[in-house]
């Protein structure tokens, strides 16, 4: 049980530090998002920068990897669920 606490905090933390990554990486792909908008015509700039869906799809690929790799370190040979003798 002390181990999936651990997890959870260590998942919420991730989470908590990729916001403002996720908010840099949103702005710097700005050239990104005007290029699908007129491509495709999907609204994705606004007169105050990107669309909040822009900010979420960046926001999910770079958290979900993250939280992966933590439940991926605690399954491992070794890892912190595994008990030492």
């Amino acid at each position: 049980m002390r181990n999936f606490l651990i997890h959870c905090l260590a998942c919420a933390a991730l989470l908590v530090m990729c916001l403002p990554v996720a908010f840099i990486v949103t702005l710097l792909l700005l050239p990104l998002w005007s290029w699908i908008e007129s491509t495709y015509g999907i609204e994705s700039v606004g007169h105050s920068g990107p669309a909040d869906w822009c900010f979420w799809l960046v926001f999910g690929m770079i958290a979900v990897p993250l939280i992966l790799a933590v439940f991926a370190y605690g399954r491992r040979p070794g890892g912190p669920e595994t008990p030492k003798k």
